[in-house]
C-alpha cells in the first residue's frame, strides 16, 4: 500500500480561484495557505469530537469516569511540506489536501482476530452502501477472482517487490514454493480466523474476497503502530461522519497531502519527486529526526532543497477508555510547515526551451530523410538546451530531451526504463559531450590572455597571423586536416583570430594548442568550470578534463598530437551542456564564473523572505577589454558572416555564437552550438546539444526560438 503523498497525484487543487467567493484569500496568498491548514486541521479535530459527543451522550457517569479506565496514545499531525515556485512566483509544485480512512494497528490490535475481521467486513459494507470502492487504495494482493476460486495476477507478481512480499508470506505460513492460488487463499483464510469450526467461510464470497485482500495487503506492508493501513483515499465530510457513526473501532482518519505539479511535463528532470524513505535510507534520516513513515526528496529539487521544504510533524495526545472511545484529544506539539522555494528558474522560458529542443531534433531528422547519404542526422533523436543568466549563475531553463510526465511517473515507469532513448536521464546536467569547435573560443581567450609566445618569439595578439596550409604538417608522424581541406583541399591562409573562430580553422587552433601545450590549456579550462561541478544544487556530472594523469589509466600515452585535437574540441574532453552555458557566461562575462544555482529565495509559510541567494564567483582570471571585445566580435562574425549559420538571419537582436560538430564513431556527428545576446550588454547564455544532429549549426534553430521568447520576438513565418 502506497502513503498519501507517495503518488505525486496530478490533480486540481481543492480550492479553486474560479470557485473562491468574493471577499476570500487568493488562493496563491498566505492566508489562503493558512485557510487550508485551518480547515484540515479542524476536520481531524471534529473526528475526535464527534467520537466524544457520541461517547458522552450514552454514558450516565459522564467525562468523570475513573482515568484508571483511561489509555493514551500518540496520533502524528503531518506537517505541510512546503511548495516550489519559478523566479516570477508562479506555483510550480504545491500541496492537495487528501483525507484517508485507515486501520490503526494499535487500536485494532487490541481486538481479536475475529473481532477485527467483523470491522474491516463492517467497513467494506459501508464502502458498497457508498459506492465508493473507486476511493479504495490499488490492491497489491496477487489473487484474482473471488474467493475461493483465485487465480495468479501474473503481471502483480512480475515486479520485484511484490513478488518478495508474496515469498516472505508464503513463507511465514509455512507453504511450499509452487503453491496454487486457490491453497493459498484458504491459507490466508485460515490463518486469520475467517472459517468456522466446520472450515466454512464466515461471510459471503464477496466479503471473504476483501478480507483475504486486506489481511494479505497488512501482511504485506508489515501492518504496525508505526505503518497503519490506508483502505480509502480522497474521502469528505459525509464520508468520514458515517465511517465514525459505525463506531468501527481501529478505524480512523489521516489528513495528508500529495504534490500538484502545474505544469505537467514540464522541467520534470529539474523538480523532482516525493516518495516514502527508502529501506536503504531509513537509518540517515532517522539520525535526522523524520519519522520511518515520512515522505522525503528522492531527487531534483525536491531532494536538493529538502532541509527547507520539510516541515516538523506534530503531535496530538488520546486520551480512550477500554472500548477504544475518545475521550479527550490534546495538541501537544504544533506541526511547523515547511519553507517555500523560489527558483532561478522562469517557468514559460523553460517550456519554450523544451519545445524549442523537441522541434530541434525533429527539424534535424526530417532535413535527413530529405537528403541521401549516411550520418547526416537521421539518427538525431536526443538533446539538451541550457539557459544562464550571464553575471549572476542563475540557471533560467534547463532542457533535456525527451523527458516524461511527473504526473504520470509511477504508470509510465516499466515504459519510460524501456525506451532506448532513456529518458530519465538529465541530459542537462549527467550528459557529456565532446565540445567541438566551440572550444576554440576559449583555447583563444586563454591564449590572448597570456600572450602565448609565437614560433617567432612574438606574443599572440588578436592581430597576430597564422598561416595555415589546409593541413597541419608540423609532427612528421600525425598530420591531421582542416575540415576545409576534405572539401576540395582547400585552406584558410593567413587569418588572425577572429576569422579563425568565424571560419573554425582547425589548423590555427592546432599550432595555437601546440604553443600553449595541455597544462595551460587546462589552466583555462578549469576557470571556465569546464570538466568541474558548476556549484548547481542537484545533480550533476562533473565531467572529464583530461591530461595524460587521465590518459596513463586508460593505459594510452598523451602526445603532442593528443595536445593538438584536444585544442579544437575533439580527443577525451567530456563535458555537460550545464558546463558550456557556464562557460560560454564566464567569457562572455569577463573572466568571471560564477556558481550555479537554481535557488533564488526561501519564503516562511507566511510569505516572509527567510533567505535570498547572492551572486559567488567561483573564479576568475584577468581578460583585458581588448581580448573581450575580440571574442564578442568573433562570435558575432561566426553568427552573421558564417554561411553554415543561417537561424539568426533577419534576428533583431545581434547575437553571438560558436559551432562545434563532435565526430561519434558509427553515427552521425553530436551538433553543438553556444551564444550570448544582446551582443553589446550580453544578459544570457545559451548552450544546445543534440545527439547525433550532424553539424553544429543545426543547433541554433532551438537557440534561436528560446532567445524569441526570452526577447519577447514573434517567431518567424
Amino acid at each position: 500500500m502506497s502513503l498519501p503523498g507517495q503518488n505525486e497525484s496530478a490533480s486540481s487543487p481543492a480550492f479553486s480561484g474560479d470557485d473562491a467567493l468574493p471577499g476570500n484569500p487568493s488562493p496563491r496568498s498566505p492566508a489562503y495557505r493558512y485557510v487550508i491548514i485551518a480547515v484540515a486541521f479542524v476536520c481531524v479535530a471534529a473526528v475526535y469530537v464527534f467520537s466524544m459527543v457520541r461517547l458522552f451522550a450514552t454514558r450516565e457517569d459522564g467525562p468523570d469516569v475513573k482515568e484508571e479506565n483511561y489509555r493514551t496514545r500518540n496520533v502524528t499531525l503531518q506537517a505541510v511540506r512546503g511548495e516550489i515556485f519559478d523566479r516570477e512566483g508562479r506555483p510550480l509544485v504545491t500541496n492537495e489536501y487528501v483525507y484517508s480512512l485507515i486501520f490503526d494497528y494499535s487500536q485494532l490490535a487490541t481486538l481479536s482476530l475475529e473481532e477485527q475481521n467483523t470491522v474491516i467486513a463492517r467497513v467494506m459494507d459501508y464502502i458498497d452502501s457508498e459506492g465508493i470502492r473507486d476511493l479504495m487504495h490499488e490492491s497489491y494482493c496477487p489473487l484474482s477472482g473471488t474467493y475461493p476460486y483465485y487465480n495468479y495476477d501474473l503481471g502483480m507478481l512480475s515486479g520485484s517487490l511484490a513478488s518478495s512480499r508474496f515469498a516472505r508470506i508464503r513463507s511465514d505460513m509455512g507453504l511450499p514454493d509452487d503453491v496454487d492460488a486457490v491453497t493459498f487463499g484458504e491459507a490466508v483464510a485460515k490463518r486469520f480466523r475467517m472459517l468456522g469450526s466446520d472450515g466454512e467461510p464466515l461471510y459471503p464470497d464477496e466479503r471473504m474476497t476483501d478480507l483475504v485482500a486486506v489481511r494479505y495487503e497488512m501482511e504485506a506492508i508489515r501492518f504496525s503502530a508505526e505503518e497503519p493501513y490506508y483502505l480509502l483515499s480522497g474521502i469528505g465530510i459525509r464520508e468520514i461522519t458515517g465511517i465514525r457513526e459505525l463506531g468501527a473501532r481501529g478505524t480512523g482518519i489521516r489528513v495528508s497531502y500529495s504534490r500538484i505539479y502545474h505544469y505537467p511535463g514540464t522541467a520534470s528532470h529539474i523538480l523532482g519527486r516525493i516518495s516514502k524513505i527508502y529501506a536503504e535510507n531509513a537509518e540517515y534520516y532517522t539520525s535526522l529526526g523524520y519519522p520511518v513513515t515520512a515522505v522525503v526528496g528522492v531527487d531534483g529539487c525536491e531532494l536538493a532543497f529538502e532541509n527547507y521544504l520539510r516541515g516538523m510533524d506534530g503531535t496530538m495526545r488520546i486520551t480512550e477508555d477500554a472500548e477504544g472511545n475518545v475521550i479527550s484529544a490534546e495538541v501537544t506539539k504544533q506541526p511547523e510547515p515547511g519553507l517555500d522555494v523560489y527558483l532561478t528558474l522562469d517557468i514559460e522560458l523553460q517550456k519554450a526551451a523544451e519545445k524549442a529542443l523537441e522541434d530541434n531534433i525533429a527539424f534535424v531528422r526530417d532535413e535527413a530523410e530529405r537528403t541521401e547519404g549516411k550520418f547526416d542526422g537521421e539518427d538525431c533523436d536526443s538533446g539538451a538546451m541550457v539557459v544562464e543568466r550571464i553575471g549572476t549563475g542563475e540557471v533560467l531553463a534547463i532542457a533535456s530531451y525527451p523527458s516524461y510526465d511527473l504526473t504520470t511517473f509511477g504508470a509510465d515507469y516499466n515504459s519510460l526504463l524501456a525506451d532506448k532513448r532513456t529518458p530519465l536521464f538529465n541530459r542537462a546536467l549527467e550528459g557529456t559531450y565532446a565540445p567541438g569547435s566551440t572550444f576554440k573560443v576559449g583555447v583563444a581567450a586563454g591564449a590572448l590572455t597570456d600572450g602565448t609566445l609565437m614560433s617567432d618569439g612574438r606574443a599572440f595578439t588578436p592581430s597576430t597571423v597564422i598561416v595555415t596550409e589546409g593541413k597541419y604538417t608540423y609532427y612528421d608522424d600525425y598530420q591531421p586536416e582542416c575540415w576545409i581541406y576534405a572539401y576540395g583541399h582547400q585552406k584558410h591562409g593567413a587569418i588572425n583570430v577572429t576569422k579563425a573562430i568565424e571560419v573554425s580553422c582547425n589548423c590555427f587552433f592546432y599550432e595555437l594548442g601546440r604553443l600553449m601545450g595541455i597544462d595551460n590549456i587546462n589552466k583555462y579550462c578549469r576557470a571556465y568550470g569546464l570538466g568541474q561541478p558548476t556549484g548547481i544544487e542537484v545533480h550533476e556530472s562533473a565531467g572529464v578534463l583530461a591530461d595524460s594523469n587521465y590518459t596513463r589509466q586508460l593505459g594510452v600515452v598523451w602526445t603532442g598530437g593528443v595536445t593538438i585535437q584536444t585544442a579544437i574540441g575533439q580527443a577525451y574532453n567530456r563535458f555537460t551542456p550545464m558546463q558550456l552555458a557556464n562557460y560560454t557566461a564566464t567569457l562572455i562575462g569577463g573572466g568571471k564564473r560564477y556558481s550555479v544555482h537554481l535557488l533564488r529565495e526561501v519564503k516562511d509559510f507566511g510569505g516572509a523572505t527567510v533567505y535570498t541567494a547572492e551572486p559567488e564567483i567561483a573564479a576568475e582570471f584577468s581578460m583585458t577589454g581588448q581580448t573581450l571585445e575580440t571574442i564578442r566580435n568573433a562570435m558575432s562574425r561566426v553568427v552573421e558572416e558564417n554561411a553554415s549559420v543561417t537561424a539568426f538571419d533577419k534576428f533583431p537582436v545581434k547575437v553571438g555564437g560558436k559551432t562545434g560538430t563532435a565526430q561519434v564513431t558509427g553515427q552521425s556527428s553530436n551538433a553543438v552550438f553556444i551564444a550570448f545576446a544582446p551582443l553589446d550588454r550580453p544578459e544570457i547564455a545559451v548552450s544546445c546539444v543534440l545527439e547525433r544532429g550532424a553539424h553544429g549549426a543545426s543547433a541554433a534553430r532551438g537557440v534561436r526560438a528560446v532567445m524569441e521568447k526570452y526577447f519577447g520576438i514573434a517567431p518567424e513565418g
